[in-house]
C-alpha cells in the first residue's frame, strides 16, 4: 500500500489528476451498474410478490369496512356468494387443452343449492353495493378484497349455469341469473379500484356477455326476459366505474410504486428521472392525451420515455379499449333486445356518441358500433358487434 502511495505522488500533477478522474469514473460506472442490477432484481420480486396475495373474502368486505349491523338482504347475498365460490370448485371443470370450461356430471346433485344462491346473489338491491365501496384508496397493503381468479370462476360458473336452467326450464324468467353476474361485477368494480380489478371487471362482463349472446342466438329468451334483460343492462352500463376513474386510482399506485424502487435503487431511479424528466408530468400527460383525443396514437420507447411508464403505461391503453369494447357490446345488446320489443333503448354507441348503425342480415337488423375510428364500415374493419360465439360456449 506504501509503494502505491508512492508511486502515485512521483508522478506529475496532471498524471495524479489523471488517475483520480479515472478511479472516480471507474467506481461511478460500477456503483450505477451495481444500482441499475439492484433495479432489475427488484422489478422483478416486485413482479413476483404480486402473483400470490392473501385475501380478506368478498364475504367479510362488509364487516371489515366497519359495517356493525349487515341486513338480512345482504347477508343472504352473502352467502349466496360462498356458496358458489365452492360450487365454483366442486361442480366446475376447468379448461385443458382445447377441453373448455364445462359444468361436472355432479352438477345435478346440486342444481337447487345453485339455483338459490345465484337468486340471493342476483336479488341484492342496488343500494347495498355502497357496503363495498372502498373508503380509502391506499396502495400499500398487499391484501386483495377477494381472489381474481375465484371471482372469474364464479362468473364462469353462473355463465354455464345460466344455459343448463334455460334447458331445464325453458318457460321460466331467468334475469335473476344475469343480475347475479351484473351485480358480482360492479361489486369487483368497487373492492378493486386499481387497473388489476378493472381488468377483471371487463372479463367478468366479457363472460356474461357471451352467455346472453349464446341465449339470444338459440332463441332462448321470452319477451318477459328481454325486457328485465334490457333494464339489466342499462343498470350495468350505470353504474359502470368509469375508466378515466380507475387510471387515476392506478395513478397513486403507480406513484406509489415508482417512490418504492427510488428509496431502494435512488441513483438508478435519479439517473432516469434526469435524462427522461418528471415521469410523473409524462404519465399525466398521456393519460389526459388518451381520453381527451380519440385519434391519440400511444408510442413509448426506452428512448423517449421513462423505462417504468414504458412498462406500465400500454396496459393502460389496451385496458381501456376492451373497457369501451364491453360497453359497446353491452349497449348493442340492450338495443338489440328493446328492438325485438318494438322500444328504443335510449342508448347510444360509446365510441361515437352517437346512435348505434344498423344493417339487415339474415332478415334481422343487426346493431353495431362504429369502433375506435368512428367511421361506419357495415360492420367491418374495426366495428363491433356481439361476440362471437362458438357452439360449446368458450368461456
Amino acid at each position: 500500500m506504501r509503494s502505491l502511495i508512492e508511486k502515485f505522488y512521483a508522478g506529475s500533477p496532471m498524471r495524479r489528476i489523471i488517475t483520480v478522474v479515472t478511479w472516480l469514473l471507474i467506481i461511478s460506472a460500477a456503483m450505477t451498474a451495481y444500482s441499475f442490477i439492484n433495479l432489475a432484481s427488484h422489478l422483478t420480486a416486485f413482479n413476483e410478490s404480486n402473483v400470490s396475495h392473501k385475501t380478506t373474502g368478498l364475504e367479510n368486505i362488509p364487516a371489515s369496512r366497519g359495517h356493525v349491523f349487515i341486513d338480512a338482504p345482504l347477508q343472504e347475498a352473502l352467502n349466496g356468494w360462498k356458496a358458489l365460490a365452492g360450487f365454483s370448485k366442486t361442480v366446475m371443470t376447468k379448461s385443458v387443452k382445447t377441453q373448455q370450461n364445462r359444468l361436472g356430471d355432479n352438477v345435478a346433485e346440486h342444481d337447487q343449492e345453485i339455483i338459490v344462491a345465484i337468486r340471493s346473489l342476483g336479488s341484492l338491491n342496488w343500494k347495498y353495493l355502497l357496503a363495498f365501496a372502498n373508503p380509502q384508496i391506499d396502495p400499500l397493503p398487499g391484501e386483495l378484497a377477494e381472489n381474481f381468479r375465484t371471482l372469474r370462476d364464479v362468473a364462469r360458473l353462473i355463465a354455464l349455469y345460466h344455459r343448463r336452467f334455460k334447458l331445464l326450464y325453458p318457460e321460466e324468467n331467468s334475469s335473476f341469473i344475469f343480475a347475479a353476474q351484473v351485480k358480482l361485477a360492479r361489486i369487483n368494480d368497487l373492492i378493486s379500484p386499481f387497473l388489476i380489478g378493472k381488468m377483471i371487471t371487463i372479463a367478468m362482463d366479457g363472460i356474461s356477455m357471451k352467455q346472453l349472446t349464446n341465449l339470444l342466438n338459440r332463441e332462448l329468451l321470452n319477451d318477459a326476459e328481454a325486457g328485465d334483460y334490457m333494464e339489466l343492462l342499462k343498470d350495468s352500463i350505470a353504474f359502470d366505474k368509469p375508466m378515466k376513474t380507475a387510471m387515476e386510482y392506478e395513478f397513486i399506485f403507480f406513484k406509489h410504486v415508482y417512490g418504492l424502487f427510488y428509496t431502494r435503487t435512488p441513483l438508478a431511479m435519479w439517473i432516469l428521472e434526469k435524462f427522461y424528466g418528471d415521469p410523473f408530468e409524462q404519465y399525466e400527460k398521456i393519460n389526459r392525451e388518451m381520453f381527451d383525443n380519440p385519434d391519440y396514437k400511444l408510442e413509448l420507447d426506452f428512448v423517449s420515455h421513462n423505462p417504468l411508464l414504458v412498462l406500465a403505461f400500454p396496459n393502460f391503453r389496451r385496458a381501456n379499449m376492451l373497457a369501451k369494447e364491453r360497453a359497446a357490446q353491452k349497449s348493442i345488446m340492450a338495443a338489440t333486445l328493446a328492438s325485438r320489443l318494438g322500444k328504443d333503448s335510449g342508448i347510444v354507441d360509446p365510441f361515437s356518441g352517437q346512435a348505434l348503425k344498423t344493417m339487415q342480415k339474415e332478415n334481422k337488423t343487426v346493431f353495431y358500433s362504429t369502433g375506435p375510428n368512428r367511421l361506419d364500415e357495415n360492420g367491418t374493419g374495426d366495428d363491433i358487434l356481439l361476440p362471437e360465439i362458438t357452439p360449446d360456449l368458450d368461456l
